[in-house]
């Protein structure tokens, strides 16, 4: 994967947010910053959980793919992705990045689309949290899994101590929201444990394994974070996890990793 030289950006969309946001987080020298970290510590958690988990095939969905970190990633240690994104200039991005590996890219509403061969494993990083009908989307992901395929997905956690916005049973007019979706800026409600279990079984996934990553004491540190080795940064990160906050979660992620269930044959 490669670094791509500003010289070679078509547009002011792709310099912000493609771009952009990989010198902000990916190539940022700056190891010790909280944004960095968590940015880093959710790619190597999803890459952990796609080689842990993906063991019937190689082949991966990258939906929302974005700048396509995980997908070229992904690809360069032998797995054939399709990156699937709304935003072309995500896309060509993407591809300007790619060096070797399998990774192909589509444009497409990730809701509405099907690929001609179910996947191995399907990605949704970031994006639960930008849909109006979450079930929607978890069924697509479903439809583009083979049986026994592994849906990984990450989402700001909603019972985290500083955050603001409802969760997904708490909103009251879903309408509302629907100009709101895929902007890639906006959040429109967030999820608790139970709302994503809940929506996961409605979806026809069993779930392997849930974890929340992201210390929000971690993240809080400031100055003093600056002087400190990132081994121990990284050593508070892990240890605060479990740590509560006013009866609140002080983890900013959820991490879900679903397995879609064979359909029953009904006994004839």
């Amino acid at each position: 994967m490669r670094r791509v030289p500003e010289s070679e950006l078509e547009t002011d969309f792709e310099r912000q947010f493609a771009w952009g946001d990989d010198e902000r987080h990916l190539y940022n020298p700056n190891r010790r910053k909280a944004a960095v970290m968590a940015a880093e510590l959710r790619l190597e958690t999803v890459i952990s959980l796609v080689n842990r988990f993906a063991t019937t095939g190689k082949t991966v969905g990258d939906f929302a793919s974005a700048q396509g970190n995980f997908g070229l990633l992904l690809a360069e240690q032998g797995y054939q992705v399709t990156a699937v994104d709304i935003k072309p200039e995500f896309l060509n991005y993407s591809l300007k990045k790619h060096t070797h590996g399998k990774f192909e890219t589509v444009l497409a509403n990730i809701i509405e689309y099907r690929h001609h061969q179910p996947f191995d494993v399907v990605l949704l990083g970031e994006i639960i949290e930008h849909v109006a009908f979450p079930l929607d989307l978890l069924k697509s992901a479903y439809e583009n899994l083979k049986p026994g395929g592994i849906l990984v997905l990450t989402t700001p956690n909603g019972n985290e101590f500083g955050n603001q916005l409802p969760t997904y049973s708490q909103v009251t007019n879903i309408e509302e929201l629907i100009p709101k979706q895929f902007h890639w800026g906006d959040h429109l409600f967030l999820y608790t444990d139970s709302e994503l279990s809940s929506l996961f079984a409605q979806a026809g996934f069993e779930i392997l394994e849930q974890q929340k990553i992201g210390s929000s004491y971690a993240s809080q540190i400031k100055g003093l974070r600056y002087l400190m080795p990132i081994r121990l940064l990284q050593w508070l990160e892990r240890t605060t996890r479990k740590w509560r906050k006013a009866d609140k979660d002080c983890t900013c992620t959820h991490v879900v990793v679903g397995q879609r269930i064979a359909p029953r044959v009904s006994p004839q």
